[in-house]
C-alpha cells in the first residue's frame, strides 16, 4: 500500500506558490503550511519527493531537515506545544517531467506533460513530487494556488479563481482557492493554453471546462452532457457536494481519467471516440466527485467504496445509454470474481501491487450489485444517499458502510457483505441461483 502519511499535527491550509517558466522546465516554488500540533514536536515529517530542496522554515526562523527517501524531516529551532499553530515554509524547485510508474490502471503519474505545458495526476501518492504535504487519502485542507506564467499561458487550478494579476516581465500570477478542504491525491493544476468554457448545471451549478484550444470543437458534443450527468447521479445520490464542476481535457497520453476535485481530467481520446464509452468515463469520475472527494476513503484498503461506486454508476448509467446492460455485464464480473480474488485479492484486501487493478474496479461494483439485488433497489437507494449524507466532507471506511447499510436496511447485513468483501470465493448472487464462477487459472 502507498505508505504516505503522518502523524503529529494536523494541517489547516496549503499555500503553494509556482513561478512556472516553459515545458518540462524545472521552476522555483514554495509551499506555506498551517498547521497544528497533535502532540508536542520536537521534529515532524512532510511527504516530498523528487524536488530540489532549498530551505525550510518553522514560523519564520530557519529549521534542520533530513530527507529520507519520500520522507522530508524537519527539525524546528524550538519544539512545538500540542495544541500549538505553527506554520511551515518550504523553498524548492520544482521538476515538471518527475513521474513514477505503477503497474495497474494508474500506469504513469505524477506530472503529466503536455505540449505546453502540465496537468497533473496525483493519485494515489504523486502529489508528493508536485509539493511537500500530509498524503493520505482521509486527510483534507484547503488550499490557495498562486501560479504565475508567462502572459500567453494559462493555469488552471482546482476550486474558484479569486484574482489575475499582471506582473512585470509579461507574466501574469493567478490565484485560485479549493473553497472546500482537498486530499493531496485530488489537486489539479493545469498549465497551458487553453480556453475555459463557461456554462451551468442544475440549480445553475457553475460548470468550468478547461479544454487546449484547438480541442474545442471537437470534445463539446461530449462535454455539453454534464448538466445530464449532474442531473442524472443527484437523482441517485442526493445533491452535488461541491460548488463547481468541469472537465479538464488531458492534451497527453495520459492511460485514465482522473477525478481531480472540481475539475475532472480527462484524457483528449476519451472524448474523440464514441459516445457510449465516452459517457462511461465521464459518468465515472463524476461519481468519484460523491463518493472518493465527498466522501474520502478511511485507508487504502477502503478503495473498493470509491472506485466500486464510480464504476456500479457507470454501468447503471451505460444501461439505459446505449452500452451493455448492467445485468450482462455485472454477470460477466461473476463469472470471473474468483480469478479476480486470487489475482488481485478480495474487494476490501488489496495488496501493494494490486491496489488499482480490476477487483477494485469491476470487482467492487459486482458487491454494490449483489447488495442491491439481496436488499431490493429501493432500499439499496436509500442506503447510497444516506451514505453520501452521513459522511459528506468526511473520510469513512468499509465499517463505516457495512454498519449504515444494516441499519437502512433494518437487517444485519455484515455476514453477507463481509464474505463478499472478505471472502476466499465468491458467494452465491441473490436472485440469480443459474450464475456461475468460472474455475480459477494459476
Amino acid at each position: 500500500m502507498p505508505l504516505a502519511g503522518n502523524g503529529g499535527y494536523t494541517v489547516r491550509r496549503y499555500t503553494l506558490d509556482f513561478d512556472w517558466q516553459a515545458p518540462r522546465t524545472p521552476f522555483e516554488a514554495g509551499a506555506t503550511i498551517d498547521a497544528a500540533a497533535t502532540q508536542a514536536l520536537s521534529r515532524f515529517d512532510l511527504d516530498f519527493a523528487g524536488n530540489t530542496l532549498h530551505r525550510v522554515t518553522v514560523d519564520g526562523a530557519p529549521a534542520g531537515f533530513v530527507r529520507a527517501g519520500d520522507e522530508l524531516a524537519v527539525t524546528p529551532a524550538r519544539p512545538i506545544p500540542r495544541g500549538h499553530a505553527f506554520t511551515v515554509h518550504v523553498a524548492y524547485t520544482a521538476d515538471p517531467t518527475r513521474q513514477r510508474h505503477r503497474d495497474d490502471a494508474i500506469r504513469d503519474y505524477g506530472w503529466v506533460p503536455t505540449p505546453d505545458g502540465t496537468v497533473v495526476c496525483a493519485q494515489p501518492d504523486g502529489a508528493k513530487m508536485i509539493f511537500p504535504a500530509d498524503d493520505h487519502p482521509s486527510l483534507r485542507a484547503p488550499i490557495t494556488f498562486h501560479v504565475t506564467t508567462p502572459a500567453d499561458i494559462g493555469a488552471v487550478a482546482n476550486g474558484r479563481l479569486v484574482s489575475t494579476t499582471k506582473l512585470p516581465g509579461g507574466r501574469v500570477e493567478r490565484t485560485y482557492d479549493s473553497e472546500q478542504p482537498i486530499a493531496a491525491q485530488l489537486v489539479q493544476l493545469a498549465i497551458g493554453r487553453f480556453r475555459v468554457v463557461n456554462s451551468r448545471g442544475p440549480h445553475g451549478l457553475p460548470v468550468r471546462d478547461v479544454v487546449p484550444d484547438d480541442l474545442v470543437g471537437d470534445t463539446e458534443e461530449y462535454r455539453s452532457l454534464t448538466p445530464e450527468h449532474l442531473a442524472w447521479l443527484e437523482q441517485r445520490l442526493g445533491p452535488y457536494p461541491f460548488r463547481r464542476y468541469g472537465v479538464l481535457v488531458g492534451d497527453t497520453e495520459l492511460p485514465v481519467a482522473l477525478e481531480t476535485q472540481s475539475l475532472s481530467v480527462v484524457p483528449k481520446d476519451d472524448l474523440l471516440g464514441g459516445r457510449v464509452q465516452a459517457e462511461r468515463n465521464l459518468v465515472h469520475e463524476l461519481t468519484h466527485h460523491w463518493t472518493g472527494d465527498s466522501v474520502a476513503i478511511r485507508r487504502w484498503s477502503d478503495l473498493w467504496l470509491s472506485e466500486g461506486h464510480a464504476r456500479f454508476y457507470e454501468r447503471l448509467y451505460s444501461d439505459s445509454h446505449g452500452g451493455v446492460s448492467l445485468d450482462d455485464a455485472m454477470r460477466d464480473a461473476y463469472e470471473q470474481h474468483d480469478q479476480w480474488r486470487h489475482d488481485d485479492g478480495a474487494p476490501a484486501e488489496p495488496g501493494a501491487g494490486t491496489l488499482f487493478k480490476v477487483m477494485r474496479y469491476d470487482g467492487s461494483a459486482l458487491v454494490l450489485y449483489a447488495l442491491r439485488e439481496k436488499v431490493g433497489a429501493g432500499v439499496f437507494e436509500r442506503i447510497e444517499k444516506s451514505w453520501v449524507s452521513t459522511y459528506r466532507g468526511r473520510a469513512a471506511g468499509t465499517r463505516d458502510f457495512v454498519d449504515l447499510a444494516s441499519r437502512v436496511a433494518k437487517q444485519d447485513l455484515r455476514p453477507f457483505l463481509t464474505a463478499w468483501l472478505y471472502g476466499p470465493h465468491t458467494p452465491p448472487m441473490p436472485g440469480h441461483p443459474d450464475w456461475r464462477v468460472d474455475p480459477v487459472e494459476d
